[in-house]
């Protein structure tokens, strides 16, 4: 290919196929996101810049005005992330849609006029490693200027001139990403979305046969190491995952289009990654707020991997029409291929992600569904939070338990304090959290899971995991989770430890909601729903002081608010146990369950055990009897079977729906062995 060419091949592989009936299909079916980028084109002509798109990683609440000159080094209120989100260039395409969209040369003319001026005097320099040369940054602009620059070639100030230096910086682009890859970027999102662009570039460049080579096989060499069996990027934060997805979906589209063979490696990632998502998409269409993550909806990154795999499973959890991001993306024909496509309910509700240790109950696909999230998995670096044995818990649509999110990356109080254990709901021993941060992105110590079992039976569902973060002092921590369906939760948290210890367990509360604590029985009330938490009686000898307290969760980078956590205090020697039994339902119309520990009875022995042995709960909700045998050790010697009145069973938790039948023996579901 002539360096002449250029121009062409980049506009034949990221031009989109219609402008004008994009631009018709945006104004009529997106009329609200269209308003949205014409305003941050109104304020890029202006030299103002506001970075709050769904999957704007760092997200920024006022504007930044340049008065004068534009220092594309910027750091407000010492965030250094302002700089590199700045540098990501997502304004030029609000510029270049607006112009094609409103036929108004000017939004042409600030793109040239801004382009221009960084490619003119945002140089690497010495630190380019923490500037706008920074190369994830790199990687990310290769993707916005090849996009963005076909919308505006017509332009009369997209001169030659301007051309030839856009050629350059693109050239420069291009040499910075092949020469400044090291090993252990196979195993960090920084890899995907720096050899994404390399790929990308070298689409559209001369003399780049080597270089397109050298991303093909970085991609694929990534992917098979940070991609996960199911389906999970390693890092635990679902916004990382979704910017290496976005990354593998676009060098497999783009380089589809360019007409190049992409490893089959890459559709498969793409696919596995696409489900993680409808998997553990919110009844809301957001994801959770886990590790470095917002709580963004994924409603365009499922909509695009339907595009792409042409999946009709996957339409189902997004869009009923092409949203406006991949209306740009995939073209004119891509919108009419989505409309086509036959949405189909997926064939699962719950699911595991057993590598990366994350399980959702689920009780449907409707927006006032229930959905609990467990994590029991490796903490993922530094975008990793103190989060193992954390549950997150929706009910009718509602955040009931939260996670609180990230709000910063500027090393400090606060980052520490959203990231480390006590920011979720999780038990805490001796007064310390079981990771604790060093710096934003190094933990002094780390907390090592084990992984347990779970099952989905028919009348409920099982999942367990426990964690060696205070195994030094004596102490293993192990959490057990039951799904009475559809809306009863069991959380079983059973502490083994040596000794007298002090505990405190965590339950922080969806902001949108009141909480009200009597006794031992909380109470919330959200917008359309409300929910109880009620503890089982304690096991004798240990104390418990329960009080709610004010904090704070974030939805989003640099924004956080108000909400209520629950902090229970006790101290226990040796053995400690805290049920905890959750429900709930519509607002006005739900009440507390029965709850009654109950003795379990050893058949063969003939007598009751000691409940730190094993117990049994007795639930009713007014409609429905369930009796719930929990066992917490081993006790089956040389052989038993427990009881209690006509339930009659054995494993480590067995359901009995004893409704219908109180007298003939029952013998109930087995969850957990």
């Amino acid at each position: 290919m002539e360096k002449t060419d250029w121009l062409q091949r980049m506009t034949e592989i990221f031009g989109p196929d219609d402008p004008v009936k994009i631009t018709e299909y945006c104004r009529r079916n997106w009329p609200e996101y269209v308003e949205h980028v014409f305003r941050t084109a109104e304020d890029a002509c202006g030299n103002k810049f506001l970075f709050d798109y769904e999957w704007d990683m760092e997200r920024t609440w006022e504007h930044e005005h340049f008065q004068g000159e534009i220092d594309w080094s910027r750091i407000p209120s010492g965030d250094r992330e302002f700089l590199w989100q700045f540098n990501r260039h997502r304004f030029l395409m609000c510029l270049g849609q607006a112009w094609q969209m409103s036929g108004d040369e000017k939004y042409a003319v600030h793109y040239v006029r801004l382009l221009g001026d960084w490619i003119d005097r945002a140089e690497p320099g010495e630190n380019a490693g923490l500037g706008p040369w920074r190369t994830l940054e790199t990687g990310i602009r290769a993707e916005i200027w090849l996009r963005s620059l076909p919308l505006v070639l017509g332009c009369r100030a997209a001169d030659a001139g301007f051309l030839e230096r856009v050629y350059g910086s693109l050239k420069k682009h291009q040499k910075r990403l092949m020469e400044n890859f090291q090993p252990h970027k196979y195993i960090s999102n920084w890899g995907v979305l720096e050899s994404c662009g390399l790929m990308l570039l070298s689409l559209a460049l001369p003399d780049s046969e080597s270089c397109l080579k050298e991303a093909v096989c970085r991609l694929k060499d990534a992917a098979s190491i940070q991609v996960l069996e199911d389906g999970m990027q390693w890092e635990q934060s679902p916004m990382y995952h979704n910017e290496v997805y976005h990354c593998f979906l676009t060098a497999l589209y783009y380089g589809e289009r360019a007409g190049i063979e992409m490893p089959g490696l890459i559709r498969e990632t793409v696919k596995k990654m696409a489900y993680v998502d409808l998997k553990w998409k919110r009844p809301d269409h957001t994801q959770f707020a886990q590790g470095d993550s917002d709580a963004s909806d994924l409603r365009d990154q499922i909509s695009a991997g339907a595009v792409i795999l042409g999946d009709g499973t996957l339409k189902s959890g997004g869009y009923e029409l092409l949203d406006y991001e991949n209306a740009w993306l995939f073209g004119y024909r891509g919108c009419e291929e989505y409309s086509k496509l036959t949405a189909r309910r997926p064939d699962f509700l719950s699911a595991s992600l057993p590598f990366g240790g994350n399980y959702y109950f689920r009780s449907g696909w409707e927006g006032k569904a229930n959905l609990l999230h467990f994590r029991c998995g490796e903490t993922g670096g530094g975008h990793g939070h103190a989060d193992k044995l954390h549950v997150d818990l929706v009910i009718c649509g509602e955040d009931l338990l939260v996670d609180s999110g990230r709000y910063t990356y500027v090393d400090g109080p606060e980052r520490s304090r959203f990231k480390e254990a006590a920011a979720h709901n999780v038990i805490l021993a001796d007064g310390r959290g079981f990771a604790e941060c060093e710096t934003s992105w190094i933990y002094k110590n780390l907390c090592t899971c084990i992984k347990q079992q779970y099952y989905e039976g028919r009348l409920g569902a099982f999942v367990e995991g426990s964690h060696l973060g205070y195994w030094e002092d004596g102490i293993l921590i192990n959490r057990k989770i039951i799904w009475i369906k559809p809306d009863i939760y069991v959380i079983a948290d059973d502490i083994f430890g040596r000794g007298p210890h002090s505990y405190e367990s965590f339950w922080h509360f969806g902001g949108q909601g009141s909480v009200k604590l009597s006794g031992d029985m909380i109470h919330f009330m959200g917008d359309e729903m409300e929910a109880y938490l009620q503890s089982a009686q304690s096991i004798s000898g240990a104390t418990e002081e329960t009080e709610l307290q004010a904090s704070e969760e974030s939805y989003y980078y640099n924004e956080k608010h108000a909400n209520t956590v629950c902090r229970i205090r006790a101290k226990a020697d040796g053995f400690y146990r805290r049920i905890t039994v959750v429900n709930g339902g519509r607002k006005g119309s739900t009440e507390p369950v029965r709850v009654e520990s109950l003795p379990l009875y050893s058949a063969v022995h003939e007598c009751c055990l000691d409940k730190s042995l094993a117990e049994a709960l007795r639930i009713e909700d007014g409609k429905h009897e369930y009796v719930l045998f929990i066992i917490h050790r081993e006790v089956l010697t040389p052989t038993d079977i427990l009881q209690w009145e006509n339930c009659l069973g054995y494993g480590k938790i067995v359901l009995f729906d004893r409704t219908e039948e109180k007298s003939e023996v029952i013998t109930g579901e087995a969850l957990a062995w």
